[in-house]
């Protein structure tokens, strides 16, 4: 598999900020890495990362009572990718036909589920050969332009990408970083992180 990351300005919205929002996402970002290999599942898996915000970050009136974290819960095999959807932006899967939106059913992000304790609903989806899985912040799709129009990533990257060649991850991740500046070259907004990936076949032996 290749991937690109790339993270571009880091301005921030009022809310997300200080120590209770470092404390959530070190806490999600530690319990998926020891989670992970433990519960395949993705609605479990997503339960535990709910459990790790419920444990490590205060909820009483020195904390945010508000504070959550928007997640993709992604398994990634054999071209085939599976998703639980916290609140997160769906991904893009980009390839030689331009851009298609992956479907996914949204759940309420981390730190908010019991208000609706089912597990997350999840949905699969199919590469084909040549396309990027693609992944974004909601800095990216909510950059405003100078008209106060919000940046349409998807048919921004079906336009660019759709010349019959397979796509480079970083390509991708170029783009957009370039993109999205010229949209909106003077709006503060949140943090813009994009991943870019795509699946090498193995070798047949």
């Amino acid at each position: 598999m290749r991937d690109a990351l790339r993270r571009t300005r880091g301005h921030r919205r009022r809310t997300g900020k200080g120590l209770d929002a470092v404390q959530a996402v070190a806490a999600v970002l530690g319990s998926f890495r020891v989670s992970a290999h433990e519960w395949r599942e993705l609605p479990v898996l997503a339960d535990r990362l709910e459990l790790s915000i419920d444990r490590n970050v205060p909820r009483d009136a020195a904390g945010d009572p508000e504070l959550f974290v928007t997640a993709l819960v992604m398994e990634l095999a054999e071209g085939t990718v599976r998703i639980a959807d916290c609140g997160h932006p769906p991904p893009i899967a980009v390839g030689p036909r331009g851009a298609r939106p992956l479907d996914t059913v949204p759940d309420l992000p981390l730190g908010l589920r019991e208000l609706r304790p089912e597990p997350s609903p999840t949905t699969e989806h199919r590469l084909s050969p040549g396309e990027a899985l693609v992944v974004y912040t909601d800095g990216i799709s909510e950059a405003r332009s100078a008209e106060g129009v919000f940046y349409p990533v998807l048919e921004r990257l079906d336009e660019r990408f759709r010349d019959g060649s397979a796509v480079d991850p970083h390509a991708v991740v170029s783009f957009l970083e370039e993109d999205v500046r010229t949209w909106s070259p003077k709006a503060e907004g949140d943090d813009q992180a994009v991943l870019a990936m795509t699946f090498v076949p193995r070798p047949a032996d």
